[in-house]
């Protein structure tokens, strides 16, 4: 029960804005999901709470600091604080998940959680905005709309989904459910979203070196790596010829126009502007920021559009937050990353793909905001939770060699 309303709680947070419609009661359904986390908490732990506070709740509590006092200076306060308090919320969420997983002895149960609310998530996308509408875009090498949720953050979701299936498949072993990556991959194409592609192309790249590398002969292990990026490029090649791909290739490469200044999509242009003013709203007050989510003043003023964030994680905390709440955030994922590279262990299936899943939420903030997401903190819970795995488990072996 605690992993099922794990998952309809992820689940929820991502749809529940435009599943309800014009319907006012979704924190209240959120509410009722983190309450009976609790309730079957307590009957697993037969009424004793082990609440245990950590470093990433320090690190979280620092952050929640950074942004109060990112309201300082803030353009329009009561924005800074209502998004303030929204992290609040967002903490004393963690601390409810970290007391159900923190005694765990493995992360699958997490990557599992993850895997199936990107499908879920990604289907019901299409059931909300209906087959033949899915059909028509990819036919018509267009993208779909954000009417539900944006675009890119489905396509992120499918690719994180579709990742962890060919984990699963390689690592694992393959089962009948694998099968549902194909069309998610169709849905990925139908987003048009050129973050989710790298994704899946770098994911599966680095799957499949991690496995070549455990070979204990060295030839071995580059003729496999060798071997696998040849036919991972051939199949790449072959699949990214079908025409429901067009649309993402074409944005593609003028994302790569816009940054060599030869041209480039007005998506690219907007993004690189809305850098422009982040760095700009910087300056203005560099230590405290113009307050968390700010920047979205400011754009509404010149765009015209509600909550328009400026698509980088770094530059919107960086304007928000200024450098405090910049270093208050990261720390955690520097923390994290300190941790994962001292202790790294290769041979470890749930280690590879924590690390791939890391390393592509550090890339992906840069053309995303993902901090005032509920799915980026579980997920940072996962990242914290392997990290004392594989610690743990590196000074068992160090007191019995002792």
């Amino acid at each position: 029960m605690i992993w099922f309303i794990t998952l309809i709680f992820l689940v929820l947070s991502l749809t529940i804005s435009f599943a309800l419609g014009d319907a006012n009661y979704g924190a209240y359904v959120l509410f009722v999901c983190l309450f009976g986390l609790i309730i079957f908490y307590l009957i697993r732990e037969q009424g004793v709470i082990k609440f245990r506070l950590t470093w990433m709740h320090g690190y979280m509590l620092l952050f929640i600091g950074a942004c109060y006092l990112s309201t300082i200076n803030a353009i329009e306060p009561s924005v800074a604080l209502s998004r303030s308090f929204d992290i609040v919320k967002i903490f004393f969420m963690l601390i409810i998940l970290y007391m159900c997983y923190q005694d765990k002895t493995s992360v699958d149960t997490l990557l599992k959680i993850g895997m199936w609310t990107g499908y879920i998530v990604c289907f019901y996308t299409v059931y909300f905005y209906g087959l033949d509408y899915f059909i028509t875009v990819l036919s018509s090498s267009a993208r779909i709309a954000n009417d539900a949720l944006n675009a890119n953050t489905v396509g992120l979701l499918g690719a994180n989904a579709i990742v962890m299936t060919l984990y699963y498949m390689l690592y694992d072993r393959p089962r009948w459910w694998n099968i549902i990556a194909l069309p998610t991959l169709g849905i990925l194409a139908a987003t048009g979203s050129r973050k989710a592609l790298v994704f899946v192309v770098v994911g599966t790249v680095l799957l499949f070196v991690f496995k070549s590398l455990r070979s204990a002969n060295v030839v071995n292990s580059i003729a496999k790596i060798i071997g696998s990026l040849l036919a991972l490029t051939i199949i790449g090649i072959a699949v990214l010829q079908l025409p429901m791909f067009s649309e993402v290739l074409d944005r593609m490469s003028s994302m790569v126009d816009a940054f060599s200044g030869t041209g480039g999509d007005s998506s690219t242009i907007i993004r690189l502007a809305l850098v422009d003013i982040g760095w700009d709203l910087f300056y203005q007050s560099p230590m405290t920021g113009v307050g968390v989510n700010n920047p979205s003043v400011l754009t509404y003023f010149l765009y015209g559009k509600e909550n328009y964030y400026l698509h980088n994680n770094y530059i919107e905390l960086l304007a928000g937050t200024g450098i405090i709440g910049l270093l208050a955030y990261y720390s955690m994922y520097v923390y994290i990353a300190y941790n994962l590279i001292r202790y790294r262990n290769f041979h470890s299936n749930e280690y590879v793909m924590v690390l791939i899943l890391f390393l592509s939420q550090i890339v992906m903030d840069m053309g995303m905001v993902s901090y005032e997401s509920k799915s980026t903190y579980f997920y940072m819970m996962m990242f914290y939770l392997e990290m004392q795995l594989i610690r743990k488990g590196r000074k068992n072996e160090a007191q019995q060699v002792m």
